[in-house]
């Protein structure tokens, strides 16, 4: 089994920020969002439109094309497991606006 280790942003409201996960390659897009939900424990919060996006390209992965297809996924500094109603670009926490200045 060829095995990924991708780190993993997860959106504002889940429980937990990033994981580091090692998931099978041959995986097909929708296959590996299930498995990092199992994995994670988070599959009660799915909308059922999740997919994995990489914001270095700012670009969804397809749902049906194998991991093993994205050779960008080995050099990426993470991913992320999003809502596709999303659009694509930073995600929301990216865009908070912080509101308070710690001297």
């Amino acid at each position: 089994m060829a095995a990924l280790v991708l780190r993993i942003k997860f959106p504002p409201t889940y429980p937990l920020i990033y994981k580091t996960l090692r998931v099978d390659a041959n995986f097909t897009v929708s296959e590996a969002v299930k498995y990092i939900a199992d994995t994670v424990n988070v599959q009660n919060l799915l909308a059922g439109s999740e997919g994995l996006f990489v914001p270095d390209e700012k670009k969804w992965l397809d749902d049906d094309q194998p991991l093993s297809s994205y050779e960008s996924l080995q050099d990426v500094e993470h991913i992320e497991f999003r809502d596709k109603k999303d659009k694509p670009g930073p995600s929301p926490s990216d865009k908070e606006e912080r509101c308070c200045t710690i001297i």
